[in-house]
């Protein structure tokens, strides 16, 4: 029976947005020792999770071979990864500036800064622009306008003289921490120093060596510096009103994201000088999901149903502030959609694949759409796309629950509830092991491209980052929020040697969705050896440690076993007198498919085995692992 277990795995995928590109090979060396029985992951994990069981589904049609050829498209010319974010009209503006912040001349060949500017003239209307084109006129002129009108009168000397030392200590050092920072941006500190002194130059010009021409020049750069920041900030708060001016009246239309995930976008003149890449033909992010879903497991409009895995997928009802796996298991009252409302963010035959069966109910967002009952077997699409990542980028999908007026449920990315859901699969004596595929990036002085942890409890190589600037901490905190308990669940025995980490660089993954073809390649041959890592683990000299890793989650479970005995054993009195003398209330009786007519009709039963725990031995076994994991009941997701 060992034999036959030991060709089933389980695998669970952390987010991380474009470092999904890292899944695909290391699901492909996985699948040539093993068959997947469960698959889970959230954000881009969710979309390797879902890619991993359509494949799976078409195996015999080379579901895996096909899996692999994903790489192959991504790192084709023309930027296919970006191609597949794609904003609405609405929204086309606003991507504009999204698209020109990743821009970097060693990538794209273009330059942040100039496709920024061009992004945030395009974003305005001609009235802020006027506005905006009179400030920086006024910065511009301002100072030569400062020092032809200044007059001295009878000032002394000293004070002038006084006044230009200061201006010259001090303006500078001022100007200095605004320019660019880092060992290779002389050139761009240069570039923008001349920009910035621009202003200054007829001064300069109209300068004399006298105490009043140069204390007029000292007073104009200081006006100068004053004007240059009331312009900053004349952009921050034209750009902030607009911003919120567009929210407040589009954000429930737009889904609260610039990218829908389907339409008709193409890129005109505009976008394509602030970065956006031209088209060729790759479709919206939820089309090209759902295309590729039908191709690997050669089934139209795949469902859960149709697969031979079990998967779940994670995605977060910001509305109730929770989690919630996918396909939804809790029994209570049924989801509902309005299809106008779900045609904005999944293909259209996406959503006729989800039925007609009509409510009496209306849409909160559209009050003449009537509602219809959302199927229990849903389409792994739909599922992809709730649990997205990029919160804010990607639209957020609605769906509607009578409670008892219909209110609307928004739901984004599941990274933000468990980014990595490592325990999806998990149990106290597992017969196949869950695989992890997780990200980091890569500590100091470890320089290996991939770390798969031994089997043990030590704490070597537990994850660690330098803190040495703000935003360092504030992106340490927001981490360690998110996933502080997936963090800690991972580094458990029985847990961390079974999770492959692939390390990923600074300008590698993430939101880079501008990386090059050989980024891209090297991304997915670490995902590959990540696979081969895990799968020669796990079955190289006749599955040794296999049994090593079922070993240490049974010593585990006993541990867990007699914990719970010796409470039986302190409590059980207590537990079996209730059972005997309390009355179940009646709001209670739904519990029992038999309604009860007093006590616990299952007393005896009860008694039977709290005496059967109690009778695990009380001492510990020796050779227990030195890390004591708690076991809790905690809410289903």
């Amino acid at each position: 029976m060992a034999e036959d277990f030991n060709r089933y795995c389980d695998l669970t995928m952390r987010g991380g947005t474009a470092s999904g590109v890292v899944y695909p090979l290391a699901v492909v060396e996985l699948a040539r020792h093993y068959r997947f029985r469960s698959l889970g992951g959230a954000s881009a994990g969710a979309i390797g999770a879902a890619f991993t069981a359509a494949a799976e589904k078409g195996r015999d049609r080379d579901g895996f071979r096909k899996l692999g050829e994903v790489v192959d498209w991504f790192a084709a010319p023309g930027w296919r990864l970006a191609q597949l974010f794609q904003p609405s009209e609405h929204t086309r503006k606003l991507y504009r500036i999204v698209a020109a912040s990743m821009q970097r001349r060693d990538s794209t060949g273009r330059s942040a800064l100039t496709c920024l500017l061009l992004a945030l003239i395009s974003a305005i209307g001609w009235r802020a622009r006027v506005f905006l084109a009179l400030a920086l006129a006024l910065w511009l002129v301002g100072p030569t306008l400062w020092f032809h009108s200044i007059d001295w009168g009878s000032t002394p000397t000293w004070v002038m003289i006084g006044l230009t030392v200061v201006v010259l200590v001090a303006v500078p050092g001022i100007v200095l921490r605004v320019l660019p920072s880092g060992r290779d941006a002389w050139l761009r500190r240069l570039g923008t120093g001349l920009l910035l002194v621009v202003p200054l130059i007829p001064v300069a010009l109209s300068a004399r060596w006298t105490a009043p021409s140069l204390a007029s020049a000292a007073t104009a750069a200081v006006w100068w510096l004053v004007l240059g920041f009331a312009f900053v900030s004349a952009v921050a708060v034209t750009y902030g009103s607009s911003a919120k001016r567009f929210l407040d009246r589009m954000a429930t239309t737009v889904h609260f994201g610039l990218v829908p995930g389907t339409g008709t976008f193409r890129p005109n003149f505009w976008d394509r000088r602030c970065g956006v890449p031209a088209s060729t033909g790759v479709p919206p992010l939820s089309d090209w999901i759902a295309d590729v879903l039908d191709d690997l497991s050669g089934t139209a409009d795949l469902t859960f149903d149709d697969l031979t895995t079990n998967l779940v997928l994670m995605t977060t009802d910001l509305s109730e502030g929770r989690p919630y796996r996918l396909p939804f298991t809790e029994p209570r009252a049924a989801w509902l959609f309005c299809p106008t409302c779900l045609k904005t963010v999944l293909p259209r035959r996406t959503v006729d694949r989800l039925g007609h069966d009509a409510t009496e109910h209306r849409c909160p967002l559209h009050p003449v759409e009537t509602v219809h009952v959302l199927p229990t077997n849903l389409p792994v699409a739909l599922a992809v796309r709730m649990s997205m990542p990029l919160p804010g980028l990607i639209a957020a999908v609605p769906l509607v629950r009578a409670e008892p007026e219909p209110r609307v449920h928004w739901f984004s990315d599941g990274g933000i509830t468990s980014n990595f859901p490592i325990h999806f699969f998990d149990n106290l004596l597992p017969r196949w092991p869950t695989f992890g595929l997780s990200l980091q990036s890569y500590p100091p002085g470890d320089d290996r491209d991939v770390w798969l942890p031994e089997q043990d409890a030590s704490t070597s190589g537990t994850p660690w980052r330098g803190i040495g600037l703000v935003r360092h901490f504030a992106s340490a905190i927001l981490d360690t929020m998110l996933d502080w308990r997936d963090t800690m669940q991972s580094a458990l025995p029985g847990y961390r040697g079974r999770i492959a980490h692939v390390r990923v660089g600074a300008l590698e993954g993430g939101t880079n969705l501008f990386m090059r073809p050989e980024t891209i390649r090297a991304l997915a041959e670490r995902g590959a050896e990540a696979g081969r890592l895990l799968r020669t683990r796990f079955t190289e000299d006749d599955a040794t440690k296999t049994d090593r890793y079922r070993w240490i989650r049974m010593r585990l479970a006993m541990r867990e076993y007699r914990q719970l005995a010796e409470q039986s054993g302190d409590r059980a009195t207590l537990y079996r007198d209730l059972t005997a003398r309390y009355r179940i209330p009646e709001d209670l009786h739904a519990w029992f498919t038999t309604p009860p007519t007093g006590t616990d009709p299952h007393a005896h039963e009860i008694g039977l085995t709290l005496d059967a725990l109690g009778a695990v031995p009380d001492a510990p076994f020796d050779g227990e692992p030195p890390i004591d994991p708690d076991l809790r009941l905690t809410p289903p997701e």
